[in-house]
C-alpha cells in the first residue's frame, strides 16, 4: 500500500518536472555585438509559449552635440507576435523636448510630444496598449539636445502577454547613432532570459564624455487617481500599436581634490523609465530597473505602485548600492518600507526616509517594491497570492493639467499579470494522473 502511494506520488512529480522543464526552455539571444551605423540587430526567440509575459527593453546612448537635433530610431521593426494587455513607455535624458513617434507599415504616423523637465528628462509613462504583430516603419525618439549634453540616453520598452509563433525573430535597424551603444534586455514571466547585451555602434561611447548632473528621483507628474488622460483625436488601430522603455541613466563622477592621492570610486545613478525608482552604485557600468508585476504579497501588506527588477540579475554591490523609491506625496499614515521578492516570498528590507524618497541599502540585484503595512482596520480576507494594491495615493500628485496624450489606448485596461509560471490546470492534471495511477495500483 505504502509502496503504491510512493509510486503514484513519484509519477505525479515526474510529470510536473517535465512540464516545468518545457516551460523553462525559452531561450533568447541577440546579435551582433558590434554594429556599423544603420546596421541590423536580430533578437532570436525559441520556445516562448502563448500567454507568457514578455518584456523587451531597448536602451541607447549616443554621442550628440548641444543644440543639435538628436534622433534614436529603430527602423523596419519586425514584430513577429502580438502582445495583448500590454504597455508601452519611452524616455530620454538630455533634451529640451522629445517626440515619441511610431509608424505602422503602410499606416499613419502617430506621435506624442512634450517638453522635458528642468533636468532634461522626457517621460512617456507606461499606459495600456495592445501591441500587434507586423512591420513598423519606425519607432523613434527625437528632440533638440539641451545645453551641455554630449551623451544622450534613450529608453524604449514594450511588454504584454505574448501570442503568436513560439520560435521567431525580432529585427530592426538602428538609425541616428554614429557613435554610441545599444543595450537589449528581455524578461519572460518576470525572469531575466536575455541579460543586458551591449551592442557597440561606430567607435562606441566617447570615453571623455563629461559627467551629467544626476536628476532627482521624482522628476515628473503622474495624473492623480481618477484623472483622465486626454487622448489624441485619432485612434491608432489595434493592429498597429507601438512599442518601447525603461531606464534612463545619469552619471556623477566624484571630483578630485587638489593634492589628493586617491579618489572615491565613481558612483552612477540609474533610473527607471518612470523616474519613480533609482539605483546609485559604485563601479557599475550598466544597470536597468524594469517594471514587473508583484505577486504573493502578504495579506497585511499593501503594494504601492509596481515592482521593479534590477538587471542584469548577476549584479552585486560592494559597497552596498542605494535603492530609492519616490515616496507618496500626501496623506496616509502608512509605514512605508521596501520589500524584496525572492524564492516565492516577500521580505522587508531595512528602509529609511530620504528627501522625498524611501531608501534602502542593497547588496545584490533582485525584485523590489515599495510597500506599506496595511492598517489593521482595512485588512480584508484575500485569495492566496493576490496582490493588494494601495489605491488611495498615487506615487506623485498631479499639480497641473496633463500634457501627454495617449497613443491609441486599448479598449480594456491591462489584466493584472499573475507571474505564475504554471497554470492551475497543469497542477490539477498532474494530481489527477497520480490519483489514477494510485487507483490502478490498488487493484
Amino acid at each position: 500500500m505504502r509502496r503504491s502511494v510512493r509510486l503514484a506520488l513519484i509519477a505525479a512529480l515526474l510529470f510536473l518536472a517535465c512540464v516545468i522543464a518545457a516551460a523553462s526552455a525559452v531561450t533568447i539571444t541577440e546579435s551582433p555585438a558590434v554594429l556599423n551605423p544603420g546596421g541590423q540587430i536580430t533578437i532570436t526567440i525559441s520556445g516562448l509559449n502563448d500567454g507568457s509575459e514578455f518584456n523587451l527593453l531597448i536602451d541607447g546612448k549616443l554621442a550628440v552635440t548641444p543644440g543639435s537635433m538628436a534622433l534614436f530610431q529603430t527602423q523596419n521593426f519586425n514584430m513577429p507576435f502580438s502582445l495583448k494587455s500590454g504597455t508601452v513607455s519611452a524616455s530620454t535624458h538630455g533634451t529640451t523636448a522629445t517626440a515619441f513617434s511610431v509608424k505602422p507599415s503602410g499606416g499613419k504616423t502617430y506621435s506624442v510630444m512634450d517638453t522635458a523637465d528642468a533636468n532634461g528628462d522626457f517621460i512617456l509613462p507606461p499606459q495600456p496598449y495592445t501591441i500587434s504583430s507586423g512591420m513598423y516603419d519606425f519607432l523613434q525618439l527625437q528632440g533638440p539636445v539641451s545645453s551641455g549634453t554630449t551623451l544622450l540616453t534613450t529608453e524604449m520598452n514594450l511588454e504584454g502577454k505574448k501570442y503568436g509563433p513560439s520560435n521567431s525573430q525580432i529585427t530592426f535597424t538602428v538609425q541616428g547613432i554614429t557613435n554610441g551603444a545599444v543595450w537589449v534586455t528581455a524578461l519572460v514571466d518576470n525572469n531575466q532570459v536575455l541579460a543586458p547585451t551591449e551592442v557597440v555602434i561606430g567607435s562606441g561611447i566617447p570615453s571623455a564624455t563629461p559627467a551629467t548632473t544626476a536628476a532627482p528621483v521624482v522628476t515628473t507628474t503622474v495624473p492623480a487617481t481618477g484623472t483622465t488622460v486626454p487622448e489624441t483625436t485619432e485612434t491608432l488601430p489595434e493592429e498597429s500599436v507601438a512599442v518601447p522603455t525603461t531606464t534612463a541613466t545619469a552619471t556623477a563622477t566624484a571630483a578630485l581634490t587638489p593634492g589628493a592621492t586617491t579618489a572615491a570610486p565613481a558612483a552612477t545613478t540609474f533610473y527607471s523609465a518612470d523616474q519613480q525608482v533609482s539605483l546609485t552604485a559604485q563601479d557599475v557600468d550598466y544597470a536597468a530597473l524594469m517594471m514587473v508585476s508583484e505577486t504573493n504579497v502578504p495579506d497585511t501588506w499593501l503594494a504601492i505602485g509596481s515592482a521593479y527588477t534590477i538587471v542584469p540579475n548577476s549584479l552585486s554591490f560592494d559597497p552596498p548600492a542605494t535603492l530609492s523609491f519616490a515616496a507618496p506625496s500626501s496623506g496616509n499614515d502608512y509605514a512605508y518600507f521596501i520589500g524584496q521578492y525572492s524564492n516565492g516570498a516577500w521580505t522587508s528590507v531595512p528602509s529609511t526616509p530620504g528627501a522625498g524618497t524611501i531608501d534602502a541599502d542593497i547588496d545584490s540585484a533582485g525584485i523590489y517594491a515599495l510597500m506599506a503595512y496595511k492598517p489593521e482596520s482595512t485588512i480584508q480576507p484575500a485569495a492566496s497570492g493576490t496582490a493588494q494594491q494601495a489605491t488611495p495615493t498615487p506615487l506623485v500628485q498631479d499639480t497641473s493639467a496633463p500634457r501627454i496624450a495617449s497613443i491609441a489606448q486599448a479598449a480594456s485596461p491591462s489584466a493584472a499579470p499573475t507571474g505564475a509560471p504554471l497554470d492551475s490546470t497543469v497542477v490539477a492534471g498532474a494530481l489527477a494522473i497520480g490519483l489514477v495511477l494510485f487507483a490502478r495500483m490498488r487493484r
